[in-house]
C-alpha cells in the first residue's frame, strides 16, 4: 500500500506543480524545444505513475486476499479491479476523443481544398494555394503532407519571406507538431477543468511550437524575412502575437540560413 499511495502522490504532485514550475519566468521562450520536452515529460511521468498505482494496488490487493478471509480479499480484490476500470475508462476516452479531433481537422481543411488554384510539389510536400484575400498558411499532416498557402500570400509577401514562411510550415511537418497538439487536447479533455495542467499543457503546446517552427525557418530561410513576413501578417490580421513572434525573432542572434551558407561555400 505504500507503492501504491507513493506512485498515486507523485502523480497528484506532478499535476499540481508542473504547471506551475514550468510556466515561472520567460525561458521558455528562449528555449522553446527544451520547454515542450519539459511538458511532456511531466505529462508522461504523471501518467506513468498514475499506471503503476493502479497496478501496485491490484497487486496489493490480491496478496491480502490470500493471507486473509474469502469476504475481505474479495472486497479488496474488487477495489484493486475498480481502480483498473477507472484507468481504462481514461483510456477508452481517449480513443473516444481522437476521431473527433482528427475528424474536426479534416473537416477544416476540406474548407480550403474546393478553392484550390494549383498545386506543386517541393520537397516531398505538396503546396496547395487556394484562393483567398487574407493570409493564410496551414501544415496538413497526413501520408501525403501538404501545406496550404492563401493566395493573398503571394500578393502581400516577397520571395524570401515567402520562403521563410512555407518552411514554417514545414517544420511542424517534419516535428509531428500535429501528434504534440492532439495529445494536448485530449489531456485537457480527461482532466476536470478544476485542475489547470490540461489547460496549461494545451496552452504551452500551441505557442511553442510555434516558436519552435519560428526558429527551425529562421535557421533555414532567414531570421529577417521570417520577421518581416509576420509582423506583415500581423498588421494585415491585426494579431498581436505575429508581430510578437516577429520582434523575438528581430532580438536574437543569427547564423547565417543554410541557403547562404552554401552559396558562400560555392563562391569560396
Amino acid at each position: 500500500m505504500i507503492a501504491t499511495g507513493s506512485f498515486l502522490a507523485a502523480a497528484a504532485l506532478i499535476l499540481l506543480l508542473a504547471p506551475l514550475v514550468l510556466t515561472a519566468g520567460r525561458w521558455q521562450v528562449r528555449h522553446p524545444r527544451t520547454a515542450l520536452a519539459l511538458w511532456f515529460s511531466a505529462l508522461f511521468a504523471g501518467i506513468g505513475c498514475a499506471v503503476a498505482s493502479a497496478v501496485t494496488a491490484l497487486m496489493c490487493c490480491v496478496e491480502v486476499g490470500e493471507v486473509h478471509g474469502t469476504v475481505e480479499g474479495l472486497l479488496l480484490t474488487i477495489a484493486g479491479w475498480l481502480s483498473l476500470g477507472v484507468l481504462a475508462a481514461v483510456i477508452a476516452l481517449v480513443s473516444a476523443t481522437a476521431e473527433p479531433l482528427a475528424d474536426s481537422w479534416r473537416e477544416a481543411v476540406g474548407r480550403f481544398a474546393p478553392v484550390a488554384v494549383s498545386r506543386e510539389h517541393s520537397d516531398g510536400v505538396t503546396l496547395v494555394w487556394f484562393g483567398s484575400d487574407e493570409p493564410v498558411a496551414c501544415a496538413v499532416p497526413s501520408g501525403e503532407p501538404e501545406i496550404f498557402l492563401s493566395t493573398a500570400l503571394k500578393e502581400m509577401l516577397s520571395g524570401p519571406q515567402l520562403r521563410a514562411v512555407i518552411e514554417h510550415e514545414r517544420a511542424h511537418l517534419r516535428q509531428h507538431h500535429g501528434w504534440a497538439v492532439r495529445i494536448a487536447e485530449i489531456n485537457a479533455l480527461c482532466l476536470p477543468k478544476r485542475f489547470p495542467a490540461g489547460r496549461a499543457l494545451k496552452r504551452a503546446t500551441l505557442l511553442l511550437i510555434e516558436l519552435i517552427a519560428d526558429d527551425a525557418a529562421a535557421r533555414r530561410a532567414g531570421a529577417v524575412h521570417l520577421a518581416n513576413a509576420l509582423a506583415t501578417m500581423g498588421r494585415t490580421t491585426a494579431d498581436p502575437g505575429l508581430e510578437l513572434r516577429a520582434d523575438r525573432l528581430t532580438l536574437r542572434r543569427w547564423k547565417k540560413p543554410r541557403s547562404q551558407r552554401g552559396a558562400a561555400l560555392a563562391r569560396a
